[in-house]
């Protein structure tokens, strides 16, 4: 048989540097740090290595100007007085100087939290008191957000956290063992695998339990000797070895008040919270400006640039709020939504859609591109809600096409996408 010829090898350009080499270290870790990312508009911008910076680390700049110019009394090991974690969570028009390597440059206090400021201080006095604090409210109403402003703010650190669960463990919560080194040497400090928990207490800092009653009561009931005498024995260790919690050690949990697989909390666990509760948002001008900051600040994170246009906006912040009372503001009823309809579902139902005009339209935001996705995000699991969606559109949303062109381009692609 003859052999088949090999393919004529091909000249190497004078310019080609040949094989390429495996990246050094430093090179390596370079190319790590700056990703790139190719954009709709086939751009090239830098990104994050990170999808989501915790908050200490986004408005780093911000805490250190306020940790600078803070003259106020503080409690033991808060990062900040009281005074100053209310600044910096609900903003400020004053700018702070922030001197570094012998320049300074102003420093402006952005808000991160819209609502009631009381109810910011009843949370700050809660914590400075070593009570713990319980946030409690519908879904989407901002807990979370709130959780770890406060934490980011005393403590600077605001990823000591534990995610409640159905599956959560009380080794989750209180400690647990590096199994190979307690069969190999048995049970010691150095087998010993801290929780968040566990390092909160040592360091004096701010522990975060979200969604606290997913767990089972049980679960939640091991919380109780750390929240009332501050302490977590290990009897594997000997009846004398505890770990003590060091001043400025809290507690902040959430909890979902409306919400399925929810567990009750025993009589003893809710004595050992302060309760404060967090309302859906009812002011309409305040919530649009909750919802186009977000937005912005989720589309910045990834270099994206998308028209918003005010009157889009307010049409979704208007069916949200009619939708989440079963009253329109022209006074017609109707059977209200089953589903949360709350300010961070408007947010992510924006978000989407403003993702779906960059890639999809022209990088404007349309009324047909939140109606295609604001079914699904209204409806859900819960095949109920179509006939009260449908009930809505029909007797409200129609009879606002005959004065809006907005409105009847809404109208109408929802009617194509039901």
């Amino acid at each position: 048989m003859a052999k088949k010829n090999a393919p004529p090898k091909q000249p190497t350009p004078k310019n080609d540097p040949g094989p390429k080499k495996n990246p050094t270290p430093n090179a390596q870790a370079t190319k790590e740090k700056k990703e790139i990312l190719i954009l709709g508009n086939s751009s090239l911008k830098e990104v994050k290595t990170k999808i989501r910076a915790p908050v200490e680390e986004l408005h780093n700049e911000e805490l250190r100007a306020l940790i600078q110019n803070d003259t106020y009394p503080k409690p033991p090991n808060w990062k900040l007085s009281p005074k100053m974690v209310e600044l910096f969570i609900t903003g400020c028009s004053e700018q702070f100087p922030l001197k570094e390597n012998g320049q300074s440059k102003k420093i402006s206090i952005s808000t991160k939290f819209y609502g009631d400021k009381n109810l910011i201080q009843k949370a700050i006095v809660t914590l400075a008191s070593e009570r713990a604090l319980m946030l409690i409210g519908e879904p989407g109403t901002a807990k979370s957000w709130l959780s770890e402003h406060l934490a980011a703010a005393i403590s600077g650190i605001s990823t000591y956290l534990i995610q409640g669960t159905a599956g959560t463990t009380e080794d989750q919560i209180r400690y647990s063992w590096n199994y190979a080194l307690l069969v190999s040497e048995g049970p010691s400090p150095k087998s010993l695998v801290a929780t968040p928990t566990i390092n909160a207490m040592r360091e004096g800092k701010i522990l975060r339990f979200e969604e606290l009653t997913r767990c089972p009561q049980e679960i939640q009931d091991s919380m109780i000797s750390i929240l009332s005498e501050k302490v977590v024995p290990i009897p594997e260790l000997g009846s004398q070895y505890l770990i003590y919690g060091v001043p400025g050690f809290n507690v902040i949990a959430t909890a979902n008040d409306r919400d399925r697989g929810v567990n009750e909390m025993s009589a003893a666990l809710k004595r050992r919270f302060n309760f404060i509760y967090i309302p859906v948002m009812q002011q309409k001008d305040l919530e649009k400006k909750i919802v186009v900051n977000r937005t912005n600040e989720l589309l910045s994170n990834i270099g994206f640039k998308v028209q918003i246009p005010e009157e889009t906006l307010d049409l979704l912040i208007t069916v949200f709020q009619e939708l989440r009372s079963g009253q329109s503001f022209t006074g017609g009823r109707f059977q209200p939504i089953s589903g949360v309809m709350s300010t961070s579902e408007e947010i992510s139902l924006l978000f989407d859609s403003a993702i779906y005009a960059k890639f999809f339209g022209d990088e404007k935001i349309e009324p047909n591109h939140i109606a295609m996705i604001f079914i699904d995000s209204v409806v859900k699991d819960d095949k109920e809600n179509l006939p009260k969606l449908r009930e809505y559109f029909n007797l409200v949303v129609s009879t606002r096409c005959s004065t809006s062109k907005l409105w009847e381009s809404f109208y109408t692609a929802f009617k194509k996408n039901i």
